[in-house]
């Protein structure tokens, strides 16, 4: 009996990478699902190493980079609007 490559962490790596990516502007939102992305992709990864598990780990730091990136900006400008 030949054994199925189990491939639920690497379409979870993949959706929450691009959930990372479309809501990253929300503060915690963008930022944890960037880090359970990269998280599933190292778990698929031990498992059995796919083109999803990959894209899932691509998206998830980009959103991730994205989201930071949103987040220090939107810092930035709330502490200087507090100023004025």
């Amino acid at each position: 009996m030949a054994q199925e490559k189990n491939n639920e962490k690497g379409i979870a790596s993949l959706v929450l990478g691009l959930v990372s990516i479309i809501l990253g502007w929300i503060p915690l939102l963008g930022l944890a699902s960037g880090i359970l992305a990269i998280i599933f992709y190292s778990q698929q990864e031990k498992v059995y190493s796919n083109d999803l598990a990959t894209a899932g780990f691509v998206t998830g730091i980009i959103g991730l980079a994205f989201s930071v990136i949103y987040n220090i900006i939107w810092l930035f400008l709330s502490t200087m609007i507090i100023h004025l």
